[in-house]
Parts: C-alpha cells; structure tokens; sequence
C-alpha cells in the first residue's frame, strides 16, 4: 500500500496510465481492509490500482461521486444490469419495480423459513464442534434462504454454492473467459426457472420468480435478459453478503464475550446488535462508477470512461 500523501497521481513513464499505489488483493489488505482502507482515506484518498481503477476513500469525494449521475455513470459494464447498472432516469422505474420485493412484510414472511434452515444447520454442526463457520454454515444458509426466498428448488443449492466459489475465484484471478463461461453457466440455472413458469402458466407457483416473470415496467413485460440480470444481482450478491454478514457477527461475539453473554441473558436486544455489528463492520464496503467526462478528483485528473471505486463511508475511531 502506498503510505505518502500525493503519490497516487504519478504517470508510468512507458504509458499514460496512472502507476498503482496499491493493491486491493495484496493479502495485507485482505487481511482487514476496513483497516487498510482507513490507511488509504489518510495516505492516499485518491489511489489508482491495475484492478479496480480509481478508488475514493475521502467522504466529501464519495458524496460528490455518489449524488452526480451526469458525470459518474452506474453504466460499468457492457452486460446489462437491472438496476445497478443504469442511471436516471431509466434507473427510476426499475428501481420503483424491485422495491416491493422487499417490503417488511414480504421479508417477514420468509423468516420461519430462515429460522427453520438455521435450526438445521446449527443441528448438523453438534456433530462436528470444530468446524469451518463459513463454509459448514454461513455459505449453505445464504444458499438455502435464499432459494426460499426465489422459490427455487433444493437441487439448485450445491451447484449454486459451487457456482459462487467459481465466480469469486475466477474475479479475483481476472481470467475473462472463466468469467464468461461461468456467467453463461448462471444464465442457464436462471434461464430454466423461468422457462419452466412460463409454460406452465396459471399453474406457475406463486412466488418472487414468477412475479417477475409477468413483472411490467414503462408499461412493458421484463424481457429474459432483464429477469436474469435481477436474479443474478439477487444472487451473486445476496449470497456473499448474507453469508459474509454471519461471519461478521459470529467472530464480534467471539470477540466479545461480554456482548455475547449480555445477549444470551436478554435475546430482545439481538436485532439491535445485529444492526449495530453490521454497522461498524459492514459486508459491503465499496461500490462501482464510471466516469461519463473527465474530472479532477482531489490533484488527479480522471479520464472519460475510467472505472472508479467508492468505499463506505465510516471512520476507523467507531471499529475500536
């Protein structure tokens, strides 16, 4: 990581690319990065790396960044993205179309299944007392509550979860064909949950899936492309967030023996820890624009079309 004020706006002499003033895969970083990132807002608020582009620590540069779709485009990549890659106003009406999706009451209604998945999972592991948390449990409970929630079958949970380690291991290696080809994998998972509710009609079960399917925005019913785009966010994001969400509050309990006790002695103050766990140390903490014109950004000038990284918003003083 780089460690001077400044240096992030240095050319490489043989191109007119910045040079990298970190790595965000070093394992350093990987290691804590909420850490690593408090090092980079103090050192290196505006830090160019060969993998995500342009990264903005500094809160006033990522509210600026945030609140001006003109010159910070959410239109990152060339395959669609329903809502995440739009801006508005086309963003508007998908985004006014999903949110009903997760309403409280709908959330409320998949909780006795969540409850019942966890039971289960809590129940395997009393058979092996040490295990691996994320891969014995929380990576199986994204997976699971997460086919209940879409009204997906069980046959789809191990490929699913074999899917998700591809997925990541393949982004991080940057290999474009491994990506393509997985991608084209997920397409066909989704494509086949959609086909099936399509033929069968009336007789389709009533869920989130199907909702879409006969789902209209602009007056127009969601063309395959556009359902597979939202289930795909739904899933490879939901899955890693939810189950990085359970690892984050397993290891503060470890952590924090008091706070766990406090909370098996008095379980109506759980929902408020959880939140205010997640709050300190979040599973998301950074998201994607692209630069519709160029702009200077502190000292660095960005050019039209670059990627750029935004991180959470939070200071290291809360995590102590």
């Amino acid at each position: 990581m780089s460690s001077a004020t400044g240096r992030h706006c240095r050319q490489d002499t043989l191109s007119d690319a910045p040079c990298p003033d970190w790595d965000p895969r070093d394992p350093q970083v990987q290691s804590d990065q909420i850490l690593a990132y408090d090092h980079m807002r103090e050192t290196c608020p505006v830090a160019y790396s060969d993998y995500l582009g342009w990264s903005l620590f500094r809160h006033a540069d990522i509210l600026r960044v945030l609140n001006d779709h003109d010159t910070f485009s959410n239109v990152v990549s060339r395959h669609i993205s329903v809502p995440n890659g739009m801006d508005p106003p086309e963003h508007t009406g998908y985004r006014r179309m999903i949110e009903p999706y997760f309403t409280k009451e709908r959330v409320d209604s998949v909780e006795p299944a969540c409850r019942d998945i966890a039971r289960d999972l809590v129940a395997s592991l009393k058979e092996n007392p040490s295990c691996d948390l994320m891969t014995e449990f929380a990576e199986p409970y994204a997976v699971r509550i997460q086919c209940a929630f879409l009204g997906w079958p069980q046959s789809l949970h191990e490929p699913l979860r074999q899917w998700v380690r591809k997925n990541r291991e393949a982004t991080l290696a940057r290999d474009t064909e491994a990506m393509a080809s997985i991608a084209l994998e997920f397409d066909g998972h989704i494509r086949s949950q959609l086909d099936w509710r399509e033929e069968a009609g009336a007789a389709a079960p009533d869920d989130i899936t199907t909702s879409l399917v006969r789902q209209e925005v602009y007056g127009k019913r969601l063309e395959h492309g556009q359902i597979v785009s939202i289930l795909r966010n739904w899933t490879v994001g939901e899955l890693g967030t939810i189950a990085a969400c359970v690892g984050i509050i397993v290891r503060f309990l470890a952590e924090h023996q008091e706070v766990q006790s406090l909370l098996r002695r008095d379980r109506a103050r759980l929902p408020q820890a959880i939140d205010e766990i997640l709050r300190l140390d979040g599973p998301l903490i950074a998201n994607r624009r692209r630069a519709a014109r160029s702009v200077t950004i502190g000292e660095c000038g960005i050019s039209e079309g670059e990627r750029m990284t935004v991180t959470g918003l939070r200071q290291t003083a809360t995590r102590r």
